[in-house]
């Protein structure tokens, strides 16, 4: 009887799942979103909706370095429509519809040939995907069974050993590189300083300082339109508006979606609890003075006037501007940037806020200018992205233009 040919396949092989290694997320971003689709569109997918929609949302968000954003809230907020403050013991359909796609990932990879596609998996306890190599692709993970083989007929060609561990060896050291520079690759500092904004899944909102209204004051619908036009709820301060259009304008460039909130009288805290959020404006946003009382750098209203106070320091009295200087002899306007997880509203914030509007433009030139933020970088701490932080900044006020925004201090926690 002829012998068996060294090419056929081995009898009693098995694959130990667990050992197929892992894919760093958008190291194979296409083949991977390829293979989203490929499941998306299989039978035990493809009739029903919110099976898909939590899975092609979750993988998503892997991919895009957002696994941060997959808690059970957000993706009941995102996916399943859900309000901002609903019950997630009562109403627990995050956790069921979890559990219904592990399942059907499970039986969609027991069918047959299955092996030679990416795994894509739902992480039991967390909500991130995680996603391993077509098993073809893993000789050296196979555990085989000895098998007597009896030996080749002498006129047989041994099968050269470099086509497999040198070559598997190679492509795993690329890999390994590859993602050594992904993750050594230096960040800029204007990439640090909006990363925790920039990285949340839900719209921004810009929240502006100025004339205050009270929403639960209905409008008289019998006022003058020249009347109602004076009212102060319908102003804005010309520096507040070009701060506004610089922030508004980072926002965009990079592709974050925004919405911008009524004057910060009218806005609620149930508002703010809805995404990241800039405040415009200091000693005309009460949510500004709200947020920053409890921080290191805050504003306070004195005999002599306005200032930016510092708790550490609280006889430095040099960050004070006098509301009754002639304009002819103002010269000097101060501002604090704040970038801070709020705990109250649980939300990444930033702040640029002046004591008049001259330093509130100052403090928005600041955050959008790469420039301004290296000199922060300068002063920083290691690994200052990851901290809460507010900065101090001064600015010249020339013929009523404010000029460039200047760091005075800067405080990290």
């Amino acid at each position: 009887m002829a012998s068996p040919r060294l090419t056929e396949p081995v009898p009693q092989r098995i694959r130990r799942q667990d050992e197929r290694p892992v894919l760093p997320p958008n190291v194979l971003d296409r083949e991977v979103r390829e293979q989203l689709e490929r499941v998306l569109a299989s039978p035990v997918f493809r009739n029903s909706k919110r099976n898909c929609s939590l899975l092609r949302h979750v993988v998503e968000r892997t991919l895009d370095g957002h696994q941060e954003d997959l808690k059970e809230r957000a993706i009941g907020i995102d996916v399943f429509g859900r309000a901002i403050d609903y019950d997630t013991n009562a109403d627990h359909i995050v956790r069921s519809v979890a559990g219904e796609v592990r399942r059907r990932l499970a039986q969609y990879y027991m069918e047959p040939d299955r092996e030679s596609e990416i795994r894509i998996d739902l992480l039991a306890g967390s909500y991130v995907s995680q996603f391993r190599l077509p098993a073809r692709q893993l000789n050296s993970v196979a555990v085989v069974s000895p098998v007597e083989l009896p030996p080749p007929p002498v006129a047989a060609i041994p099968v050269p050993r470099w086509r497999s561990w040198p070559v598997i060896g190679a492509a795993l050291a690329m890999a390994i590189c590859v993602l050594a520079l992904w993750l050594a690759w230096p960040k800029s500092a204007f990439e640090k300083f909006w990363s925790p904004f920039f990285s949340s899944a839900n719209s921004a909102l810009l929240c502006v300082g100025g004339g205050q209204s009270n929403p639960a004051v209905p409008i008289d619908p019998q006022i003058p339109m020249a009347d109602f036009e004076r009212q102060p709820s319908r102003h804005m301060h010309v520096s507040d508006a070009m701060a506004l259009a610089g922030v508004a304008g980072l926002l965009q460039s990079n592709g974050k979606p925004y919405r911008i909130l009524n004057r910060a009288g009218a806005t609620s805290f149930k508002e703010l609890q809805s995404g990241p959020f800039v405040l415009i404006g200091g000693m005309n946003n009460e949510w500004t003075l709200r947020l920053t009382e409890g921080l290191r750098f805050t504003f306070e209203r004195g005999p002599n006037g306005a200032r930016v106070a510092d708790k550490q320091n609280p006889s430095n009295t040099a960050w004070t501007v006098d509301p009754t200087t002639p304009m002819s002899q103002f010269n000097r306007d101060y501002a604090i940037v704040s970038r801070v997880r709020d705990p109250k509203t649980e939300q990444p914030a930033v702040i640029v806020a002046g004591i008049g509007s001259w330093g509130t433009q100052a403090a928005a030139e600041f955050v959008s200018n790469p420039e301004n933020l290296k000199k922060l970088e300068a002063v920083a701490p290691r690994h200052w992205e990851r901290k809460n932080l507010q900065v101090v900044v001064a600015t010249d006020v020339i013929r009523g233009s404010s000029g460039p925004p200047t760091v005075l201090a800067a405080w990290f926690w």
